[in-house]
């Protein structure tokens, strides 16, 4: 299947579209270190990318005996986030949805809040680019359940199997897998080990060829 035979795209946010990952790790490494002097590892930062602040609050706990109130993590996290956080775009990725607009439906699906994602895609200019945009706010279950893409998938009025899902984490592939879709892992310069079955790009190498047969 090349990118023209997808009937749409559904992309996550934090480290696929936006480099903002860092900033996540970075703010709650530091609300970790606020509430209970433990300093998260280089390697840890990396294994933040792959969860998100409450479950990895808890790992944490049970790795080293800490006592960290997981939902003051997440409060003390963005806190930290709204000082530190500046919007950057992956290269490549401003090209693609340039190059996609208007011919497919595109969504954005993604584990952060409304109130944080809605602010980033005005900042950055992204907002027209997408016919519907699915945040943490709306789902019971964040990925690696299905449920976001699945409410996304509602929204587009596609089908699921001709629907193409941009991720660069486990998690969020193991989600769009779940929801019956298509998925290619974004190549950010993370160390992630993909699944051998999933196709591995750059956002310059998805605009940049035409058509692409990976999928």
């Amino acid at each position: 299947m090349h990118l023209q035979d997808c009937e749409a795209f559904i992309l996550d946010m934090d480290g696929t579209l936006i480099d903002s990952g860092k900033y996540h790790a970075r703010a709650f490494a530091d609300a970790v270190l606020e509430q209970v002097g433990y300093a998260l590892t280089p390697t840890e930062h990396y294994e933040f990318f792959a969860t998100h602040s409450i479950p990895f609050a808890g790992i944490l706990n049970e790795r080293y005996g800490l006592r960290l109130d997981a939902e003051r993590v997440l409060e003390q996290k963005w806190q930290r986030m709204r000082a530190i956080f500046v919007v950057e775009l992956f290269e490549g990725a401003r090209e693609f949805l340039e190059r996609w607009h208007g011919e497919k439906p595109m969504a954005l699906a993604t584990n952060s809040a409304a109130s944080f994602v809605r602010p980033v895609l005005e900042e950055a200019g992204l907002t027209k680019y997408f016919d519907a945009v699915t945040t943490a706010d709306e789902v019971a279950n964040r990925k690696p359940d299905p449920e976001i893409i699945e409410i996304t998938i509602q929204k587009l009025g596609v089908d699921p199997l001709k629907t193409l899902v941009f991720e660069d984490q486990l998690i969020g592939i193991d989600a769009a897998c779940a929801a019956g879709t298509r998925v290619v892992a974004v190549d950010n310069g993370q160390p992630v080990k993909f699944p051998v079955d999933v196709p591995v790009l750059t956002w310059k190498e998805l605009w940049n060829e035409d058509p692409i047969a990976y999928f």
